[in-house]
């Protein structure tokens, strides 16, 4: 059979992997007790293999949850995400609710889910000040939460799955009986899976689209205050739904990968001033984007190089000033590229720039980060969105990648030196994949979770941090750390009582 290349990308070769990092995501991230170490006796291989196996052969798609449903497409419409008559006056208060059709959970685990969640529409700011809506949604877990206090709540910024309409976590799955990640397509979107291990710990999740992801706007990518506020403001957003149900609210952590750790890590900084009201437990943040010029070398050339595209879209949203700056030197082929990548999910951006580089873009043939550092009002927008430059109050754990070729491994590690340099409690740790070329980012999702996960729960149940610290000079390994499981962050072998849960029938 012919392969089809699109973008320089064989595409049968890419949906193997993404059919092989979503069984590893749905292995790791739901908690199957699998956590990757150097010491790994032979027979957690074989259950590993095992596990494989058996969610590999799921009935009802590739991660054993897929609906029927056809993943939407740019232009079509949703009454839910017109903001025409809506009226905002408060950070966090709701303005729209729906409920839709919920079905995230692999063969074994959806008694720990509901089979709906909540979409909502909620208030927040962004980085010109101005109140703005912005869309999201939250799930209750059918697991009790076993922990000390109230039920707490995760507020999960997902990775970059684009920047169109279309692309927003609350029109693809795992909502609406949409066909899962594999089926579709739309591989990052995988990182659905992250509400059924936060579920089955009891702890309540909420997930925002971002602003200009759905609503009519752009959405301003990698925006470091856009980012913190609309995650910040869906702590806020839960909070006004438990309450008005009733129920009492407890604490609130940040989690996320890639664009969901650049969130992150910008919300649990930006925190102390914005959030106040909210008891933040702690963050996690795997491959943040915290230093964009960084990243922007980084990524120029790989397959991920259509994300510049979101990035340039994203800043001349919020900074309309360096729009004729830039035109000048952008080419035909460079102002088509901006104007596709404006309403292409990541997916599509990898079909049709993976490898490129944008020296193709510009009419003098110098990369765009060449270009920008010539442009001083181009720099001090970038500088805007370097996250470090202030402190977090609650305690954080950064995984960063020293084979990722997206997202640049040392510009992470100076974020979490930075902090701990400034006396806030960080836990750093290396990514212990081995090389697996371009796919080391994606698999960075899944590998960290579970060193994640065990992170936020420890948190919302007040333990001691553990680990504080990190090498942050050396491409060291997880393999060779002393950070092991056994200090209570990863999955595997964990005795701790309140990782106990049950799930209702």
């Amino acid at each position: 059979m012919t392969k089809i290349t699109r973008g320089g990308r064989p595409w049968r070769a890419r949906s193997a992997s993404f059919i092989a990092t979503s069984i590893l995501s749905t292995t790791l991230i739901a908690g199957a007790g699998f956590v990757a170490h150097a010491d790994e006796s032979s027979s957690k291989d074989q259950d590993f293999g095992a596990t494989l196996s058996s969610v590999g052969s799921s009935e009802g798609g590739a991660l054993g949850s897929s609906g029927t449903g056809k993943a939407p497409e740019q232009g079509d419409h949703d009454a839910f995400y017109d903001t025409d008559g809506v009226t905002t006056t408060t950070p966090g208060e709701i303005l729209k609710t729906e409920t839709v059709p919920y079905n995230p959970a692999p063969r074994g685990m959806k008694g720990y889910v509901p089979k709906t969640v909540d979409r909502i529409m909620y208030t927040t700011t962004n980085a010109h000040g101005e109140l703005t809506p912005v869309t999201g949604y939250i799930m209750e877990p059918r697991a009790e939460w076993k922990g000390k206090g109230e039920r707490p709540t995760v507020i999960i910024g997902r990775g970059t799955v684009g920047q169109g309409d279309k692309c927003a976590p609350t029109r693809n799955w795992p909502l609406h009986n949409l066909q899962d990640p594999v089926q579709s397509g739309r591989g990052v979107n995988l990182e659905g899976i992250y509400d059924v291990a936060f579920a089955k710990y009891g702890v309540r999740v909420i997930v925002t689209d971002y602003i200009g992801m759905g609503t009519d706007e752009v959405h301003t990518y990698m925006n470091r205050l856009d980012q913190a506020h609309a995650m910040i403001d869906a702590g806020r957003a839960a909070r006004n739904i438990v309450e008005k149900n009733g129920g009492k609210f407890g604490k609130v952590a940040f989690y996320g990968h890639s664009q969901g750790g650049g969130a992150s890590t910008a919300a649990v900084e930006e925190a102390p001033n914005y959030g106040k009201d909210l008891d933040v437990a702690g963050a996690y943040a795997s491959a943040p984007p915290a230093d964009l010029n960084a990243v922007q070398q980084n990524i120029d050339g790989s397959d991920l190089m259509g994300a510049i595209g979101f990035t340039i879209n994203g800043m001349l949203a919020r900074y309309p000033e360096l729009r004729p700056l830039l035109e000048e030197h952008l080419n035909e082929e460079g102002e088509k590229a901006l104007a596709a990548t404006a309403e292409m999910c990541t997916d599509e951006i990898m079909d049709n720039f993976g490898h490129q580089e944008t020296r193709n873009w510009t009419k003098d043939g110098r990369s765009l980060t060449e270009l920008l550092k010539d442009m001083p009002d181009a720099q001090k927008a970038l500088e805007d969105q370097k996250i470090g430059n202030g402190k977090p109050e609650a305690p954080v754990m950064i995984v960063s990648g020293r084979y990722d070729r997206n997202v640049e491994y040392n510009q992470a590690k100076v974020l979490a030196k930075t902090w701990r340099d400034k006396g806030a409690s960080v836990v750093y740790k290396d990514d212990f994949m081995p090389p697996i070329g371009e796919y080391n980012h994606l698999a960075q999702a899944a590998t960290g979770a579970p060193y994640g996960l065990d992170f936020i729960i420890a948190r919302f149940n007040d333990l001691p941090v553990k680990g504080e610290g990190g090498d942050y000079t050396t491409e060291s390994s997880l393999q060779g750390s002393s950070q092991s499981s056994s200090e209570g962050y990863g999955l595997l072998g964990s005795s701790q009582p309140f990782l106990g849960s049950s799930a209702r029938d």
